[in-house]
């Protein structure tokens, strides 16, 4: 057994208190019923029974096979899901999963009677379960794929409740020998009703399992698993995606949960003892409110929350209308005479609740109070030990709950709604019982567009990416140009950016008022992006890129890092092909018209030769130089043409000469200098008729192909690893591996893969960078070419990037729009200009 299967298994073992047992565990399983249409009459068939093997945290899943079958069930037909999760009764502490031996209860939780389906939580179907549901069983009890995969089941109730001991399967009876023990009884079933994740054939599969666990792609146990790419990724998003736009939601205020009922039935018997006391510190600022309610026009609010007349300090309820006036209409759970009100509201106000819940009913309550307002919703949530339930009946570990994780549920449930603004105040514990005060809005944003800040270091190509960003946003910015020292990169990740500032520079850059985004390229100004979202108290969003800077996503909003750099999956991570840049139709157009006659009577066509250097994984030396220039030239003069080198910052002289050496009378270099006022290097791209580039700098790769001229790439090449490079590839190798079990599955990741993918998922070990899949990768969509084939006449399809991961990066920041009058597109805004900031600004 491996170590995370283990770590699970004790953690089952732990004693736990009755006060928990009574918050989570339930006496039956929560039944949801998918009822005949209205305006469909009755097939009369039997109800098809589904019952579903689920555990905490995986709300999300359940939510989505239960809209896969609503998208293909019968409507003359009803159908009956029931969720087996956290069932009273059963010792739990031997299972792999918080649901193993559910399934064997089956037949006594159905009464011994009729049919039924069972499926894991990791499943969704594609067709009706009606046709699983109605196959003929002949003499069997059950059918399943194998005997040894129960994973998906028809089961017949009244002959498997002898098959299936109740008592072994409460009381600690291994999932194996309770098989074994009905083996006899067992049928086969078509395979497709249980495809696991690399059996998924399209057209034909008809349940999709994603059984590799740390491969599910709604990523439910992050502490648990280092998540991976699955190829079948995108049929489960995609249901979601339909299930948000139809505001599809299992439950309701109207209809709550069961875990919900019991949070009330505890807090309601409580009175105003221990639990209740604690609970004003998660009050409403009424002016905060008021202040919105006036920006938004809003007239009617709803106010939800526990005790709500009960507290001592004043909270919306007691606005007065004459005063301020709105009306408050509010919900108090826990008071016998409130009632829920119908309709909709303009604003919705929740104070003291949403912290005394689980995770598996903060989703769609949430979900529930936005759909209940037209222009703002406005959360205050008190994390603190001493005022939440869930702390109060010992489950401190549950209830902990960081800002980062309140914020994306926020801006996942504020996308369902985008004329909706949304805003949290947060408090949370902090060390030694300090507080510590966290404010985020999003949605439609009331205060115009959104102004970033560039951090900018010594690298151009940093800068590059940065400005691709922020321009294809349309975002008016300001570029801070930060000085590093040694000592800096130090002090700026353990302390303060602003403890080594002899002559003041960085106290004049990094000072309020805070912007509303930071945009940064690298590891150097990593810590200075997270430094200013502390400052702001969360308010300023942070956007990383770069592979040493935006290895470890969890510290920053968005992350943009390459495919190639074989970096974690996150849901802040935003993949590209390559690196993001600055070059644009508009920007090449411009550029073409200042220098016109940078290629002067040269004939044509003009090959551009971008030059890179000698990196940490390629060596560009005088010989490979000389060789280039050589190879280059024959292939300009072949077509009659030119050949203009362009060298960089890492060339060094000695290869700029032995370039010049091999081109010979084909053509001329363009030699980099650091104190160049004014640089060329976008005429070069806009004027050339083909691009060759040397394939160790991702940066000039990506501005190649961004041109839709014929880009080749010329190998350079490798050098080789290090002893440190060979130890992260090692360890890189092993974080992706996918080792199997006895029955053909994937394995949980656990032992060496787990140890090894938490390793790269903290930056502790970060993966060689591959060039050669980039380069790979751009050949095979057809953006760039190899060199030595033949010199292509026609314009190709340009890699063009910027606009769509600037779409999803506005999406991970949780703004959905805003009314600014003055915006045009990305670009061409007078607001998207930049504004540099110097020492004496």
């Amino acid at each position: 057994m491996g170590f995370m299967t283990t770590s699970r298994v004790i953690s089952r073992l732990l004693p736990k208190s009755e006060s928990e047992d009574a918050l989570f565990l339930r006496e039956r399983p929560e039944r949801i019923v998918l009822d005949v249409d209205a305006d469909v009459a009755a097939s009369g068939k039997p109800p098809v029974r589904v019952y579903l093997g689920t555990e905490p945290g995986q709300q999300r899943a359940e939510r989505v096979f239960i809209w896969s079958i609503e998208q293909v069930r019968d409507r003359s037909r009803r159908y009956e899901i029931y969720l087996m999760k956290d069932l009273a009764g059963f010792d739990r502490r031997m299972w792999l999963t918080g649901f193993t031996n559910y399934r064997f209860a089956i037949p006594h939780l159905a009464g011994g009677e009729g049919r039924a389906i069972y499926n894991d939580v990791d499943q969704i179907y594609l067709v009706d379960p009606a046709e699983l549901f109605d196959t003929d069983m002949g003499e069997h009890g059950f059918l399943s794929i194998t005997a040894r995969d129960t994973s998906v089941m028809l089961i017949d109730c009244a002959k498997m409740k002898s098959g299936w001991s109740l008592e072994d399967t409460k009381h600690g009876g291994r999932r194996k020998a309770i098989e074994a023990r009905a083996r006899h009884l067992w049928g086969p079933l078509e395979r497709e009703w249980n495809s696991r994740d690399w059996e998924y054939r399209e057209g034909k599969s008809k349940v999709v399992h994603y059984t590799t666990i740390h491969a599910q792609p709604w990523q439910p146990f992050p502490d648990a698993f280092v998540y991976q790419y699955n190829p079948d990724g995108e049929i489960w998003h995609d249901l979601e995606r339909s299930a948000d736009a139809a505001g599809f939601q299992i439950f309701d205020l109207a209809t709550p949960s069961m875990g919900f009922a019991k949070v009330v039935d505890i807090l309601t018997a409580t009175g105003t003892d221990e639990a209740r006391s604690g609970m004003p510190a998660g009050r409403a600022d009424t002016d905060e409110v008021l202040a919105i309610a006036a920006r938004t026009g809003a007239e009617r609010l709803f106010e939800f929350g526990f005790d709500i007349a009960g507290d001592e300090h004043p909270s919306v309820h007691a606005i007065s209308p004459r005063r301020s006036g709105v009306t408050v209409t509010t919900y108090d759970p826990l008071a016998r005479d409130s009632e829920l009100p119908a309709g909709q509201f303009d604003g919705v106000v929740c104070t003291g609740a949403l912290e005394h819940l689980t995770d598996d009913d903060i989703a769609w309550v949430l979900d529930d109070l936005f759909r209940r307002s037209r222009r703002f919703v406005h959360i205050t949530v008190s994390q603190q030990r001493r005022v939440t339930l869930q702390s109060l009946m010992g489950r401190n570990r549950r209830s902990r709950r960081e800002p980062a994780w309140w914020f994306a549920l926020l801006r996942q449930t504020g996308a369902r709604y985008p004329d909706v603004y949304w805003k949290i105040e947060l408090t949370i514990a902090g060390w030694r019982g300090r507080e510590r005060c966290y404010s985020r809005d999003g949605g439609y944003r009331l205060q115009g567009t959104p102004n970033a800040w560039l951090l900018v270091d010594h690298k151009p190509g940093h800068t590059t990416q940065s400005l691709g960003l922020v321009r294809a946003l349309g975002w008016p910015y300001e570029m801070k140009p930060i000085a590093h020292t040694h000592l800096n990169l130090i002090t700026d990740r353990i302390t303060s950016p602003l403890l080594v500032d002899p002559d003041g520079t960085r106290h004049a850059m990094l000072a309020p008022p805070w912007p509303d985004v930071v945009i940064s390229t690298g590891a150097r100004t990593a810590p200075l992006s997270r430094w200013i979202a502390k400052q702001s108290r969360g308010a300023t969003r942070t956007v990383q890129m770069g592979r040493k800077g935006g290895d470890v996503a969890r510290h920053f909003d968005a992350v943009v890092t390459c495919s190639h750099l074989r970096l974690p999956m996150d849901d802040r991570r935003v993949e590209t092909l390559a690196p993001l840049n600055r070059v644009t139709p508009g920007e090449l157009e411009q550029a073409a018209e200042r220098w016109p006659r940078l290629f002067g009577e040269t004939p044509k066509p003009h090959i551009v030769l971008l030059v890179g250097g000698t990196s940490a994984e390629h060596r560009l030396d005088p010989q490979t130089a000389t060789r280039m220039g050589d190879e280059v030239g024959r292939f300009a003069q072949q077509a009659g043409g030119t050949v203009l080198a362009v060298t960089s910052r890492r060339s060094g002289r000695d290869v700029e000469e032995a370039l010049e050496a091999g081109l010979g009378a084909s053509g001329c270099v363009d030699h980099w200098e650091a104190s160049r006022h004014e640089n060329p290097y976008l005429a070069y791209l806009a004027l050339a008729d083909a691009i060759v580039v040397t394939g160790d700098s991702e940066s000039m790769l990506a501005e190649a192909v961004a041109t839709g001229r014929p880009v080749y790439i010329y190998p350079v090449p490798t050098r080789p690893l290090g002893l440190y490079s060979r130890f992260a590839e090692m360890v890189t190798r092993i974080a992706y591996s996918r080792p199997k079990k006895a029955k053909g599955t994937v394995r949980p990741q656990q032992g060496r893969e787990y140890l090894c993918a938490r390793m790269i998922e903290r930056a502790v070990v970060r993966p060689p960078r591959d060039l050669d899949v980039m380069c790979e990768q751009l050949v095979r969509h057809g953006h760039a070419r190899w060199f030595g084939e033949p010199l292509a006449s026609k314009q190709v399809k340009p890699l063009r990037e910027n606009e769509e991961i600037a779409s999803r990066v506005k999406d991970l920041l949780g703004w959905t729009h805003w009314d600014d009058p003055e915006a045009t597109s990305a670009g061409e805004s007078d607001s998207a200009k930049p504004r540099t900031t110097t020492a004496s600004a």
